[in-house]
């Protein structure tokens, strides 16, 4: 009998065989991080052994958007139920609000209409619970009548947010409107008479827009994407106002943002003055619009109108007459 004194040693064979499976095994690895190195550089090899992405933080937008909605939501239920309930339905008002809460209610309903949340804002925020205010306006219809009060009542409700559960934390409290904000300063100096360059665009560009008179690609750069709106909503267009950041109206600069404003017409009947800021552009020597601007040019820093000295009024526009400047050279059609 022959007893074995330790491990029997590898057959050059099988040692081969374990070092072409280990090359193998190093090449595919070698061609992986080539492959993730080709892909995003560095950052992909280390992002491929890193931990996923953290989720969305508890006060990142999305969070505080949806929170708020939530908020919004649920005081305008809370505060329609409340306004129209009867002492019949007390324990309608009790699935808003604590038990705690001493409510008298009416013995006649009253109907609520056009509710509208007006103001919202996060007052408090501690260990994942939010505190929300949320002013919602509504019409009311009178006590015994049919009748609507027009002017709008403002109610102002707490509401907590605890991990996607709501509770109003008082009474709805009756308040005033939220107030106006004081007038931005605009940036537009200059007040362009009817025969400037940048009058005779404008007042052509919203004639095509709004009343489909003549052709909308003479006064748009081909990459405006601009089409005159259709069906047209008007019949006719005055223009009574315009106004460019630029004191020359258009004789020089290649650049210019305006504010124009118009009393469109509809089968001769008027309808409300409306406004439209835009933005143009010269090429070869010829104006042309580039953008109906969402918001008109303001002055930086920001300026509140409301800071002049009580009692002085802005100096008003002068009116679209002729004067002694050069005419506007209205562009060729271009392809939109």
């Amino acid at each position: 009998m022959s007893v074995s004194s330790g491990p029997r040693a590898d057959s050059g064979e099988a040692l081969l065989r374990r070092m072409v499976a280990r090359r193998r095994r190093d090449n595919l690895v070698i061609a992986v991080l080539a492959v993730l190195a080709i892909c995003g550089g560095g950052h992909a090899i280390l992002d491929a052994f890193s931990a996923p992405p953290p989720g969305p933080s508890e006060n990142s937008a999305l969070v505080l958007i949806g929170r708020s909605h939530l908020a919004e939501s649920f005081a305008t239920e809370f505060i329609v139920s409340y306004l129209s309930a009867t002492a019949a339905q007390r324990d309608r008002a009790l699935d808003f609000v604590g038990d705690a809460q001493r409510v008298t209610l009416p013995t006649t309903a009253r109907q609520v209409l056009d509710p509208l949340v007006v103001y919202v804002s996060r007052e408090l925020t501690s260990d994942g619970v939010d505190v929300w205010a949320v002013t919602v306006s509504a019409r009311i219809v009178r006590k015994n009548t049919a009748s609507v009060d027009d002017s709008r009542q403002y109610y102002q409700v707490a509401v907590a947010v605890i991990e996607g559960r709501l509770r109003a934390l008082a009474l709805p409290a009756a308040v005033e409107p939220p107030g106006r904000a004081p007038e931005l300063a605009l940036n537009y100096g200059a007040n362009c008479s009817s025969d400037t360059p940048f009058a005779q665009v404008a007042s052509g560009f919203l004639q095509a827009l709004l009343a489909g008179s003549g052709d909308i690609a003479r006064y748009t750069t081909s990459e405006s994407g601009i089409t005159a709106l259709r069906p047209a909503p008007f019949t006719s267009i005055d223009t009574t106002m315009v106004k460019a950041e630029d004191s020359s109206c258009g004789t020089n600069g290649t650049t210019a943002r305006v504010l124009v404003s118009v009393n469109p017409k509809l089968d001769g009947a008027e309808t409300p003055t409306l406004s439209y800021p835009l933005t143009m552009i010269r090429a070869s020597g010829k104006w042309q619009v580039k953008a109906v601007d969402s918001i008109p040019s303001l002055k930086f820093p920001l300026s509140a109108e409301a800071l002049r000295t009580p009692g002085t009024t802005a100096a008003p526009p002068t009116s679209l007459t002729k004067g002694p400047t050069s005419a506007a050279q209205i562009p060729h059609a271009t392809q939109n």
